[in-house]
């Protein structure tokens, strides 16, 4: 994948902007399809390379399903982390594997001289072995915030199935010739060196790259690391990688993993001047079946360090009968010792509350940290509820470690400004990213805990791009989907048993929740959801 995260990181350090080095995110460029309607079910996924032959020996590729009902752009675009450049360097290049012959094209977007959407400069002349397609831009300059790629640009399309493609190594260079070497790399799809460290013969651990298959709680992001822990393993079992970190100035080592079960977790740092370190996480593994930042602290250690290493699953001895799935993500460096905490979104409908112009609504509890343990009304602006669209549904987001707390609302300042005298105070479970939904002055909480539509209710697919499909087994008097700051953003009454599908094409990016409105007046229910 695109490496340039860590050598800006690099460049920042030395100009004296520190920032946090993003080591590894499994990331690629986002890749938005570009699809034809609802019958087009046409999806990308990297996976590793299903025929590393010829010219690509890499480890991992885009397999593309080009839906027999697609279009012919059908394909994706990309607005890029970093814009590509073809001031000097004037020629695309992207290798593609395809089952039949059809057109290639590759645009280039948002710069001050124009758009141009190109066809390869020799036509695809081979099937089922990768070819290089070469794309000519020499009619322009300077930078290029966005692409797309077609691969299959048949008009029609003419299919009668739907058919598989694979593409890889999207480059540019300054010669037209198939196979030359690349001077900058827009994306390779592959993720950092991860080499395994082994206990002999009979240890079968794995690791590979693959779709998240728990995209909640701290960690929604599209791609993980998947570790096949073989019981016959080492408690040292994991990886070493050659990618260099500086722990000068950033001194705490964060990773995501999600484990099936609670054991140490350790990172090293190797080859530094200032000696090597294995750390255990700064605060044990809590939860299973979740994800979790761990954190490792290096404030000891000191300069560069080109070797790292991580062990996921350091119990002594190992004491498994069997092999067990380990996932980890987001392997970054910065300054702050404090683990990455789930998301908590409450919401307040202050309708009738006789809320006065001007009043401040705030929330106070048991939440410590940034937000204090019961602090006064008034006195923690960490605490305040905020309205900005005016509809008198004011939002807060807390970042809250797992765990039970207790709280209630306060119009204005000072404690009795409360939604009732005494007891008995909100409370609420976290255990991953939660919205709760509220009406001033009743004590029932909305989207916590179990609830009786959770096994009524199906909300697909996660992520979504233009449609969203709502199935319910139980009649709902509503449906309403919130932005992430509490905007409401679409909402349907009276809804029936059944399917009912949501044009969501107006919406942007990022993430969205769905609160489902029982007919009999009971617990509502809340779904994330994720678009494209």
């Amino acid at each position: 994948m695109k490496k340039n995260l860590l050598i800006l990181a690099m460049l920042l350090a030395m100009t004296g902007l520190v920032r946090a080095q993003v080591i590894a995110d499994y990331e690629c460029i986002p890749m938005n399809l570009m699809l034809g309607g609802a019958d087009d079910m046409s999806s990308m996924t990297v996976i590793p390379n299903p025929d590393p032959s010829g010219i690509n020996t890499s480890g991992y590729v885009v397999k593309f399903v080009r839906s027999k009902n697609g279009v012919p752009w059908g394909g994706f675009w990309s607005a890029l982390p970093t814009p590509v450049d073809v001031t000097v360097n004037k020629y695309v290049h992207v290798k593609i594997w395809k089952p039949r012959i059809s057109p290639v094209k590759f645009k280039l977007e948002g710069g001050t001289a124009g758009t141009l959407e190109t066809a390869s400069m020799t036509a695809q002349s081979i099937m089922g072995t990768w070819e290089d397609m070469v794309f000519d831009f020499t009619s322009k300059t300077g930078t290029y915030p966005v692409i797309a790629f077609m691969p299959d640009f048949a008009d029609p399309v003419g299919l009668t199935d739907d058919i598989v493609i694979y593409f890889d190594d999207i480059m540019v260079n300054n010669d037209p010739t198939p196979n030359s070497a690349a001077v900058d790399i827009i994306e390779d799809y592959e993720p950092m060196a991860l080499n395994l460290m082994l206990g002999g013969a009979d240890d079968l651990s794995s690791m590979t790259l693959i779709p998240n298959p728990d995209k909640s709680g701290i960690n929604t992001s599209n791609y993980v690391i998947k570790f096949s822990r073989d019981m016959n393993g080492v408690p040292w079992g994991g990886f070493w990688s050659p990618t260099p970190v500086d722990v000068s100035t950033n001194k705490y080592m964060h990773v995501k993993v999600w484990k099936p079960r609670i054991s140490p977790v350790k990172f090293k740092i190797e080859g530094g001047a200032a000696g090597t370190l294995e750390a255990g996480s700064i605060t044990p593994q809590t939860t299973t079946g979740r994800w979790e930042d761990m954190v490792f602290d290096f404030t000891s250690k000191t300069g560069p360090y080109p070797i790292i290493a991580l062990m996921p699953d350091f119990a002594d001895p190992v004491g498994l009968t069997e092999d067990i799935i380990i996932y980890f993500d987001d392997i970054i460096l910065n300054n702050d010792p404090n683990p990455i905490v789930p998301s908590v979104t409450m919401r307040v409908d202050m309708h009738g509350s006789g809320l006065a112009a001007g009043e401040k609504v705030w929330v106070a509890g048991s939440f410590g940290g940034v937000n204090g343990t019961w602090a006064e009304p008034g006195t923690n602006l960490n605490n305040e509820l905020v309205d900005p669209d005016n509809d008198s549904i004011y939002t807060i987001n807390l970042s809250l470690a797992a765990g039970v707390y207790y709280y209630k609302f306060f119009k204005g300042m000072g404690w009795n400004g409360g939604e009732w005298t005494g007891d008995p105070n909100r409370g609420i479970n976290v255990v991953s990213d939660t919205v709760a939904n509220y009406l001033w002055g009743i004590f029932q909480p909305v989207g916590t805990g179990e609830n009786s539509l959770a096994n009524s209710i199906n909300v697909y697919p996660v992520p979504f791009n233009n449609m969203l499909n709502i199935e319910t087994a139980v009649d709902l008097s509503s449906i309403a989907i919130f932005s992430v700051i509490g905007k409401q953003v679409a909402r349907i009454d009276n809804m029936s048993k059944g399917t009912t599908t949501v044009n969501t094409a107006s919406l942007a990016r990022g993430i969205y929740f769905v609160t489902l409105y029982p007919a009999n007046s009971g617990t509502p229910h809340v779904v994330k959801i994720i678009k494209n």
